[in-house]
């Protein structure tokens, strides 16, 4: 997944952001050893460019690695505060298991749901806008 050009981009410590045309927040992950104070973090960001709005998240997690269970436990408390709905995107076989590792093993608060392209990941994210 890539930003189309000329759209402005977002680099935060663990992923790179940008809108889409409809207002869908996309986040590419970076390839980083991940903590609890970096995704806390990663929410303060989301803040400063959503313009404090809960957004929609479209997210690659393709080159993530697997969060531990207290990043998996921080994120099913704060991700309700900052995400209306999440779309989990990816290539990858290790990206495919992260977000199922997510889903299955906390509760959600909010929508999310794991896809392997991009515009049914989007489709589905719509109905939350």
């Amino acid at each position: 997944m890539k930003p189309p050009i000329n759209t402005p981009t977002y680099e935060g410590e663990l992923a790179t952001f940008w809108f889409d045309e409809d207002g869908i927040l996309c986040a590419v992950a970076k390839s980083t050893v991940r903590t609890v104070e970096m995704q806390k973090n990663k929410y303060k960001f989301i803040c400063e460019i959503s313009g404090n709005k809960k957004v929609c998240l479209l997210s690659d997690t393709s080159s993530a690695s697997p969060p531990d269970k207290a990043i998996r436990e921080n994120m099913e408390v704060e991700l309700p505060n900052y995400i209306k709905a999440m779309a989990i995107l990816s290539q990858t076989a290790l990206g495919e298991v992260i977000p199922k590792l997510f889903i299955n093993l906390n509760y959600q608060q909010i929508p999310i749901k794991y896809f392997n392209d991009e515009q049914s990941a989007k489709t589905w994210l719509k109905q939350y806008l």
